[in-house]
């Protein structure tokens, strides 16, 4: 069973909480707000409070492959982001959300199991950057993230199906950055994770070196490319046989080679019509008999338009996965197969500089030959938005 994500992270998995570093608002440009004078390096803050209030409805609340139940919801949100520009050698940004879905009709999860009756996403997320002389800048972001939903159990071990993942997650990524003439750049980064969940799940720690390399070739175009590997060491997870039984006495670490391709274009002056496009490759091993492994390939799209009054945002993602050892079961020995297609979308109209009513829809399917995999589900929502 899979609940979904809260506003604005309509499916966080573990994977995504590196993702989350890269929060749309960093790319700027930053919003404005009431700016004050301070002694001191940081003498320069841009601060804006966003309060979101919603409703809507979800299909399949449990995201199940049978006994799907729908709800309505209720939505209640805030953000918070303080900004320092880098108006000299400091720069600092600081970005706090809570979103929190509330289920009408709580789902029930199973014999002895409490009902499912919300879904709750925190986020606090820090980056403090300085530019060491012309050519190096470094970095140091720390982010911690509370989730209570029902995720992929795949990031989770290699599970089929989905998990009630609840805990908190804890990220250290330092950086250093160097830029070359003509607008190229490299970067070297060490993320740490350290996610503590609550039982059943196991929790587990992530560390492992990063290296992005780009060019930015106008002021309205970019393009980078990323490579990692990953090591993740369970705190209690074991490894498993072929057939996903696990091995007493065993722990499970994973290893991850990850790349990613990403292209963003400003195609008007007027920075009203914006492009993503992004193509990423995972191939995961374990340190066992390779019931984890899998090879994930998969692209997504997002198309921004932007008035003084309207904002119309659009991002489709898909994805595949290679298992090479697991099969749908003892009865059948075909090569398990996974492929999955989401869509969100999101229009607003701004009132006012600070009043903004928003629609948002999101749907996700996920097609497989093993059953518990094949699934989908979508949430629509309506609310409004207002600006401190």
């Amino acid at each position: 069973m899979t609940v979904g994500s809260p506003s604005k992270c309509p499916r966080a998995t573990g994977a995504s909480l590196a993702a989350l570093l890269a929060l749309p608002a960093m790319a700027g440009p930053f919003p404005s707000g009431p700016i004050r004078d301070e002694p001191g390096p940081f003498f320069l803050w841009d601060s804006e409070l966003t309060l979101r209030v919603g409703g809507g409805h979800k299909e399949n609340v449990l995201l199940a492959s049978t006994g799907r139940q729908d709800s309505g919801l209720a939505i209640l949100g805030v953000e918070w982001s303080i900004i320092r520009p880098p108006i000299d050698e400091n720069s600092l940004f600081f970005f706090f959300s809570a979103d929190a879905r509330y289920y009408l009709n709580p789902a029930e999860t199973g014999p002895g199991q409490p009902p499912a009756t919300q879904e709750q996403l925190y986020l606090t997320h820090v980056t403090y950057k300085r530019t060491l002389n012309e050519r190096f800048t470094a970095g140091l972001a720390l982010t911690h993230l509370y989730t209570e939903q029902v995720l992929d159990a795949s990031d989770y071990g290699g599970d089929r199906g989905s998990i009630r993942v609840v805990g908190h997650g804890i990220i250290v990524a330092p950086t250093l950055r160097e830029a070359f003439p003509r607008g190229f750049f490299a970067e070297l980064g060490f993320p740490v994770t350290r996610e503590i969940l609550r039982a059943p799940v196991s929790g587990f720690t992530e560390w492992g070196p990063k290296l992005t390399g780009g060019w930015i070739y106008s002021t309205n175009g970019s393009v980078e490319a990323s490579f990692a590997y990953i090591d993740r060491p369970f705190d209690t997870r074991e490894q498993a046989d072929p057939l996903g039984i696990p091995i007493p006495d065993t722990r499970l670490t994973t290893h991850d080679f990850r790349t990613d391709l990403v292209w963003k274009q400003t195609w008007d002056a007027g920075r009203r019509f914006q492009t993503t496009a992004r193509l990423f490759q995972v191939r995961r091993t374990d340190n066992g008999e390779g019931f984890t492994d899998y090879d994930r390939w998969g692209a997504a799209a997002t198309i921004k338009f932007e008035t003084k009054k309207w904002l119309l945002r659009g991002t489709t993602r898909w994805t595949t996965y290679h298992f090479p050892l697991q099969i749908v079961s003892v009865f059948d020995p075909s090569p398990r197969t996974r492929e999955g297609l989401e869509f969100e979308a999101r229009a607003e109209y701004r009132w006012t500089s600070k009043f903004r009513t928003y629609a948002e829809f999101y749907h996700e399917q996920q097609r497989s030959n093993v059953p518990v995999d094949d699934l989908h589900g979508h949430v629509w929502q309506v609310g409004i938005e207002r600006d401190f």
